[in-house]
């Protein structure tokens, strides 16, 4: 198979480090691992709990680096997702509105479970989803299969069944087959939910992805650099779909999502 003939957009990559593990890739970083494994495109988005020590100002540094690769490599950037900590509370509906009106990013990406809150946390949630909603944003949104995390499948649909102007990707949600089940419901339901493929290199997941939700709602992420994009590439060039699922997924429906936001 000539890997040319599909080309890509990762939905699904940070660049920053974590505190936890201090795990992480500089936007030049990224830039070779993407060439290494045959990726075109990149959506970009920080690193999930990332620094917080100078507070807000900490995450407005995360979402401005974002801003500037988005700007520099527009070639391989055509967009990026900004952070927010609902705990920073005002602040953060602030820092919303510069992401998406001043910097002019796609959205936020969201990882509850690492940065300390429930997305069924309404007080919390809901006045930083009213501003994406009105802006028609998107969001990367983790999943976890387990229930307690204010992640799970049960926490997004709080979000999704409300927030329908949102296109939002949701993020290695197959980790267990009730979670596989239960975000397929979801995506089924609701228009502005797809499947993003991150955290697996298994062709038959990818197969069965399509097999549940159909390929035009199933969009490419690899979760780099805490997982091999060349791996998750691998999962969809070598899946047994046909080569016009192969292209929605790697790139045609993500491309038709973003121009139609243009």
């Amino acid at each position: 198979m000539n890997d040319a003939l599909f080309p890509s957009i990762d939905v699904h990559a940070h660049v920053g480090k974590t505190v936890a593990n201090n795990i992480g890739q500089s936007v030049e970083q990224m830039l070779r691992r993407m060439d290494e494994g045959g990726l075109t495109q990149a959506l970009l988005s920080p690193a999930a709990a990332d620094r917080q020590v100078d507070g807000l100002r900490d995450t407005q540094r995360m979402n401005d680096t974002v801003a500037e690769a988005v700007r520099d490599h527009s070639d391989r950037f055509p967009g990026g997702f900004g952070l927010v900590e609902p705990r920073h509370e005002e602040h953060a509906v602030t820092e919303t509105i510069r992401i998406v009106d001043e910097l002019g990013l796609l959205g936020i990406a969201v990882h509850p479970m690492l940065e300390g809150y429930y997305l069924d946390t309404p007080l919390r949630v809901e006045p930083i989803f009213e501003v994406l909603d009105d802006r028609r944003s998107f969001c990367l949104m983790h999943c976890s299969p387990d229930p307690g995390s204010g992640e799970s499948p049960a926490a997004v649909r709080a979000v999704v069944s409300k927030y329908r102007n949102v296109t939002t990707f949701l993020g290695h949600a197959f980790l267990t087959e009730k979670q596989l089940k239960e975000a397929a419901e979801l995506v089924r339901e609701f228009d502005h939910v797809y499947f993003d493929v991150a955290y697996q290199s298994d062709p038959k997941l990818t197969e069965r992805l399509v097999s549940e939700v159909g390929s035009d709602r199933v969009v490419f992420g690899t979760d780099q650099p805490f997982y091999d994009p060349a791996a998750v590439h691998h999962s969809v060039l070598q899946a047994n779909i046909s080569d016009s699922d192969r292209r929605n997924i790697l790139h045609d429906n993500a491309r038709r999502l973003l121009d139609g936001r243009d």
